[in-house]
């Protein structure tokens, strides 16, 4: 009798796309529903600090365990990164994330983005959730749960905004973003960003450069969510984006978003965009390259 060779052949997970965006979609209302009710109630929270990572709350982790137990039910061979249970993991060291990259199927979710604003009862946080196919980000959701924006793309289909009422049991038609240039200079343009939450020479940099920023753009805000900050790029409410020492959670869904919207995203140096990066950039053709000019090699 012949001898039956092994199949050492290793079976292709096959993802729809569209299904992983209708789950990310509901996953994320829900966990929206969940921070609103929390924010009516915010002496009730527990918070926490973590160390050079800022503060999380009793709302973080159970808005991300909500999205967690919906991915795993769906997808319970695909690998998770989320903001919290990540920092128990890995203590913030994000070079030990870029294993990822060689993960097939990675969702990475971030559950609040935008605490401080939301433990101060202001209206300005979201929540993110992607998934990444080896590295690169082909599915995206950011809802802001105080005005029902909620951006999403689909790799290679463009971006699209739709509204939700404040329920969340309707929703406004899909807008499709533009993918479109701006004949705007730095110096006629609105930009956002934030600072490296660790103190010292690199903080120093970096408000060295929103110095120089801010005396050629128009204005700059420092809004507190980088997510909706990038995604308010891809809508045009504001023209650039540049942030250091930022996390894949905080930029996988919504550097997708502004990507497929028409808008450049690399980092400083102007390498192409992956959620593993320490610096990221993002603006509309040719104001992309204006913003990047200013940057200098020592940042």
């Amino acid at each position: 009798m012949k001898e039956m060779k092994a199949n050492t052949k290793v079976k292709k997970v096959v993802v729809k796309k569209e299904e992983a965006l209708k789950l990310a979609m509901d996953l994320g209302v829900k966990a929206s529903k969940l921070l609103l009710e929390k924010q009516k109630k915010l002496s009730s929270l527990k918070i926490t600090t973590k160390v050079a990572q800022g503060i999380a709350s009793n709302a973080d982790i159970e808005s991300e365990k909500l999205v967690i137990d919906g991915i795993k039910k769906k997808y319970p061979e695909h690998f998770i990164l989320a903001e919290e249970s990540a920092y128990k993991e890995y203590m913030g060291e994000m070079n030990r994330y870029k294993f990822l990259k060689e993960k097939e199927w990675v969702w990475i979710i971030d559950p609040l983005d935008g605490t401080n604003n939301f433990l101060n009862g202001l209206d300005y946080y979201g929540v993110c959730i992607s998934l990444v196919h080896f590295g690169e980000p082909v599915v995206g959701v950011v809802i802001r749960p105080t005005n029902g924006d909620c951006f999403y793309a689909i790799k290679g289909k463009g971006t699209k905004l739709i509204n939700f009422s404040k329920d969340f049991k309707k929703k406004s038609r899909p807008i499709s973003l533009k993918k479109t240039s701006t004949k705007k200079a730095l110096s006629d343009s609105l930009l956002v960003t934030g600072f490296a939450t660790e103190k010292g020479p690199v903080f120093d940099q970096e408000f060295d450069l929103f110095k120089k920023l801010m005396g050629k753009s128009r204005g700059i805000r420092r809004m507190g969510s980088a997510a909706l900050d990038l995604c308010y790029v891809a809508r045009g409410v504001f023209d650039c984006f540049w942030e250091r020492g930022l996390a894949a959670w905080d930029v996988s869904a919504a550097g997708l978003i502004c990507l497929e919207a028409g808008v450049l995203v690399t980092d400083y140096d102007g390498q192409k965009f992956h959620p593993f990066q320490a610096t990221i950039a993002a603006a509309r053709a040719p104001l992309h390259k204006e913003l990047l000019s200013l940057f200098g090699n020592r940042l």
